[in-house]
């Protein structure tokens, strides 16, 4: 019994199982999850206008990325099939809330686009409602319950969210919106109020001032100089990462898009 209890021990489990029927789960698992990520290979891009969404996050604050960016290469697509998942569940989240709204009765439009010249910016808000007489711009976002909690807590949006929802603000001229925030885990909602005060009007005016400095940079096809070390976060999560690498040093230092202040926020 000790022998057998020994070998049963030091034999590292099978990972890959087949059951009597003949079939390996591990293996039918694997399967699905490729086809997350079969359409997110390589791809050749060239960007014609910002993003905010982009903006908000990593790589959107680095002049250089939207100069390659408008320049056109090939962006590198590094999600897995988690992130692949996540993503496209995120896409059904929104429908199924923008939906609710409708039925509700107070939807004006949703997925309806948002374009400004100067800088060029395009993009799509999520819902605009009719909210007590008031129209009110609203972004939907989902998250998973420990930042749910965190958000519900402290009553502050995510940054990347608030400048998003920001820029939005500015080009619709609107004072008012809300964020409508969905617990993945159990579908709870949490809606946080933004109006706009002396910093948001700042810094939301010197995001849209750096975004035409990095425009006019690369309408004179001068090269803004890396700002990070190639083993940065925001070099490793950057879809250019490969075509920065061979780009060259740069012609100009221009600054990272400077981030928003949590603790001016709200206030």
């Amino acid at each position: 019994m000790k022998n057998l209890l020994n070998e049963v021990m030091e034999t590292p489990p099978d990972t890959k199982i087949t059951d009597k029927s003949g079939i390996n789960p591990e293996e039918l698992i694997e399967k699905i999850k490729s086809g997350y990520t079969a359409n997110r290979g390589p791809r050749h891009q060239q960007k014609k206008t910002f993003a905010p969404s982009t903006i908000a996050y990593g790589h959107g604050e680095c002049a250089r990325y939207w100069y390659l960016a408008f320049e056109g290469g090939t962006f590198e697509d590094n999600a897995d099939a988690f992130a692949g998942a996540n993503m496209t569940n995120g896409t059904k989240s929104h429908e199924r809330i923008q939906k609710a709204i409708e039925d509700a009765g107070f939807l004006i439009d949703s997925e309806f686009k948002i374009v400004n010249n100067d800088p060029p910016i395009f993009g799509y808000g999520d819902v605009m409602l009719d909210w007590q007489g008031e129209e009110l711009l609203g972004e939907i976002k989902t998250m998973m319950n420990e930042g749910f909690e965190y958000r519900k807590l402290n009553r502050k949006p995510k940054p990347g969210h608030l400048i998003q929802l920001l820029i939005y603000m500015k080009i619709l001229k609107k004072q008012k919106a809300v964020l409508i925030y969905e617990n993945k885990n159990n579908h709870e909602l949490l809606v946080i109020p933004v109006e706009v005060n002396d910093y948001y009007i700042q810094w939301v005016n010197n995001t849209f001032e750096w975004m035409r400095n990095v425009r006019k940079a690369w309408e004179n096809k001068t090269l803004p100089e890396k700002n990070y070390r190639s083993n940065s976060r925001i070099c490793k999560s950057c879809p250019l990462s490969k075509v920065c690498a061979d780009a060259g040093k740069g012609d100009v230092k221009i600054s990272s898009l400077e981030p928003i202040d949590e603790t001016l926020s709200m206030v």
